[in-house]
């Protein structure tokens, strides 16, 4: 049985937030770009969820870099085999409102 993924309410807002700020600023290419990172990064997580570095404030959530801009922070539950998407971070945003 594989990892089970799912997402949390704010790692679908700032996903959206991503895909919004994308097609108001540049091309559909980039869109689409996002999307496929983002699916290569949970394809990745499903067959190496502990491959990422521990957060930054909680050594329980981990962090796997998205592209130059974008991290996810996640958390990962070896027992129940599940994987939580808990957000999509700009790495720009002060670093000091991030929970994870």
């Amino acid at each position: 049985m594989g990892i089970e993924i799912s997402w949390t309410d704010e790692a679908i807002k700032t996903f959206q937030e991503n895909i919004n700020y994308l097609q108001e600023n540049w091309s559909d290419k980039e869109v689409i770009r996002f999307m496929h990172q983002t699916e290569n990064i949970i394809l990745r997580l499903k067959k190496f969820p502990q491959s990422y570095p521990l957060g930054y404030k909680n050594k329980k959530y981990r962090k796997a870099r998205l592209n130059k801009y974008i991290a996810i922070f996640y958390s990962y539950n070896k027992a129940k085999n599940k994987i939580a998407l808990l957000t999509f971070w700009n790495v720009k945003q002060d670093p000091g409102k991030l929970r994870y």
